[in-house]
């Protein structure tokens, strides 16, 4: 499993519904902290696009309990559980024009407004089916105090953004292992 395929689907995602409007990319993956300013040249693909950035990588905890015996016909494989993992990406634009910006990022949220659940079935680009089954985008509100501290990690000033929970992403490198079967119990009959 890998993040980037991921990424670049919710990417191609956005892309492709706004390719009737644009014939460039409207989004693209990128890291927002190095958009130092708008004359850096090494940047300068990302200026006036949405900026898709991870900012944390969490676990869900509450999909834990997976077992690490796996019955397969009469035999008994063990593994590690599947770990299950919530994306926090940010969506920004770093534009010259504060109302181009503001309007992309209107665009963006209203997109995921009427598509949050990316699934192989509802997918208008190749969706990574070997990486995932479903992909539910979530905005994730932050206080004043929470946006400050992210901006000042992120080392620069605030533009239009909005924080996105992509979850749930599992994780399985594990190979299954052949397991011992536990066939009968004995008591102790000494009472120990």
């Amino acid at each position: 499993m890998s993040i980037t395929p991921i990424l670049k689907y919710i990417t191609k995602e956005i892309n492709w519904y706004y390719s009737k409007t644009s014939a460039e990319d409207f989004a693209k993956l990128g890291n927002i902290s190095r958009m130092e300013n708008s004359s850096n040249s090494a940047n300068a693909d990302l200026q006036d696009k949405i900026i898709l950035t991870i900012v944390n990588i969490e676990e869900e905890k509450t999909l834990k309990n997976n077992p690490h015996y796996i019955k397969q016909g009469d035999t008994i494989q063990k593994r590690n559980p599947t770990l299950f993992l919530n994306l926090y990406v940010l969506i920004s634009c770093a534009a010259d024009d504060y109302e181009t910006a503001l309007t992309k990022i209107s665009n963006v949220i209203a997109f995921f407004q009427q598509k949050n659940v990316f699934t192989a079935e509802n997918a208008e680009v190749s969706f990574p089916e070997e990486q995932v089954e479903k992909i539910m985008m979530d905005i994730f509100s932050m206080n004043f105090e929470q946006i400050n501290h992210l901006w000042g990690i992120l080392g620069g000033k605030y533009i239009p953004s909005v924080l996105y929970k992509l979850r749930i992403l599992p994780v399985q490198k594990s190979e299954l292992k052949g397991a011992d079967v536990v066939r009968a119990i004995r008591e102790n009959a000494s009472g120990n």
